[in-house]
């Protein structure tokens, strides 16, 4: 291999975040490079987002097409070819990112198919034993699955989102899920909705423990309704591999599974870097110490996307590769994490923004809720899903919205309109006069707005 022995600014990893601040550079006349040991495009496009929304479809189709009779229409059993929606699911890909390198190498980013790792605040060694110096390092090499500390799991095999997306060549008889965040409620549904008996483990005491307890409760609701067995505050505590099952117990019960599906969180990847060397500090959970730009604790050295162990989303990533970009190129904005919606793409979707009024109400402040449910709003019950929920948190004293928690279908576009009230600070008493059209849920913001302005 031959590549250039110095670059102004490298890039470890190509995701979304790597990708994004390479590009940005690149076109501003910075020379950059940016080496990927695994598929440019990183997780997201390859095992999460990208893939997942594929199968999310798939299952939603199914579902509707089973529950047709109930709105007149004659229904069908809608069985589901697995190995056909994984086909799906790499066409778009390969429409997505089919190109590879070529549009890196034409805005001129040297592209370097391989491992890279830093051994020195300004160094980075290739796979093949090549050292490059380079002025700036930017380190975007994204997250792994977290596994729990379960007695037996770790002899495998068990599923992280990866295999649940490519492994299987047909829908498994049944699936025990550990963690009900976004990934692992997305699965859930995913395959009870492809037809397997489906449970779920949550060690925390609340389904969805980073969401709003009211919005939380009316998804697991939902997920219930579909069959699925959700168990809270249940921590298990051993696993045992059978020939081709497991049995997960705990502290009162056990369970018997086809496949297990590992989805407790994710943890930033550094396992091959000198760290240290670098002057790259972490701190007690693994995740680099950063400033107000994403510097590491070594100037020359920064952190992007899932690297940094907060807030695992892409238009997070993206967020932040112009953070990294303005900071190098001379015009340093502080990074501001106040209003970042974040979507678990169940049906109904659950989205949020800002504070819960949980957190809300332990930083002290004095908050006015306002809760609109679906079942209040006409075109829900129109459309027959009269599930979900609008609920929006506010300051009393400004009446300046503070979160906003949504579970209806079409959340994820429905929250940016409180995204919109929370980034402009605007109080729900110049909100409430907006005019929201009839019939749509997004009728349900605008009475809870109205709510919070009385």
């Amino acid at each position: 291999m031959t590549v250039a022995a110095h670059f102004e600014a490298f890039v470890i990893g190509g995701g979304a975040a790597g990708s994004e601040a390479a590009f940005r550079l690149a076109e501003a006349g910075i020379t950059v490079g940016l080496a990927e040991r695994g598929q440019l495009g990183g997780e997201c496009n390859h095992y999460g987002c990208v893939p997942t929304k594929v199968m999310l479809r798939a299952a939603h189709r199914a579902f509707e097409a089973r529950d047709a009779d109930r709105f007149g229409v004659c229904g069908c059993a809608a069985d589901v070819d697995l190995p056909a929606v994984q086909a799906r699911a790499r066409s778009v890909i390969q429409e997505m990112s089919g190109e590879g390198a070529a549009p890196f190498e034409r805005a001129g980013i040297a592209v370097l198919p391989v491992e890279a790792r830093i051994i020195g605040e300004s160094s980075v060694e290739l796979a093949d034993g090549t050292c490059l110096s380079c002025d700036r390092i930017i380190l975007a090499t994204g997250t792994q699955a977290q596994v729990p500390d379960i007695q037996g799991l770790g002899d495998g095999p068990y599923w992280t989102n990866k295999e649940a997306v490519w492994t299987p060549t047909a829908v498994p008889s049944s699936l025990a899920v550990i963690g009900t965040g976004a990934v692992g409620t997305e699965f859930a549904q995913i395959y009870a909705r492809f037809g397997a008996s489906v449970s779920m483990f949550e060690a925390a005491e609340q389904f969805m423990p980073n969401e709003d307890a009211d919005a939380a409760g009316e998804a697991r609701t939902v997920l219930e309704r579909e069959g699925i067995d959700v168990r809270v505050d249940t921590r298990l505590e051993h696993a045992v591999r059978h020939e081709n099952e497991w049995t997960l117990g705990w502290d009162g019960g056990e369970v018997r599974t086809q496949e297990v599906l590992v989805a407790a969180g994710r943890q930033p990847v550094f396992d091959v870097h000198d760290l240290h060397s670098a002057g790259v500090e972490l701190d007690p959970d693994g995740k680099p110490i950063l400033d107000a730009t994403l510097r590491t604790t070594q100037p020359n050295i920064w952190a992007i996307g899932d690297a940094t162990g907060e807030l695992l989303f892409t238009h997070v990533a993206t967020y932040e590769a112009q953070i990294v970009a303005d900071d190098i190129l001379g015009g340093p904005v502080r990074k501001d994490y106040r209003v970042v919606p974040r979507v678990t793409f169940c049906s109904p979707e659950v989205a949020s923004v800002g504070l819960t009024e949980e957190a809300a109400r332990e930083q002290g402040l004095e908050i006015a809720t306002a809760t609109v449910r679906a079942e209040d709003v006409e075109r829900s019950m129109i459309d027959g899903d009269p599930f979900g929920l609008v609920k929006l948190v506010a300051a009393r004293d400004t009446g300046e919205i503070v979160g906003g928690h949504i579970v209806m279908p079409n959340a994820g576009v429905m929250i940016h309109e409180v995204c919109a009230l929370m980034r402009s600070r605007t109080p729900a008493r110049v909100a409430s006069t907006a005019i929201h059209a009839y019939p749509t849920r997004s009728e349900a913001v605008g009475t809870a707005v109205r709510e919070l302005a009385r």
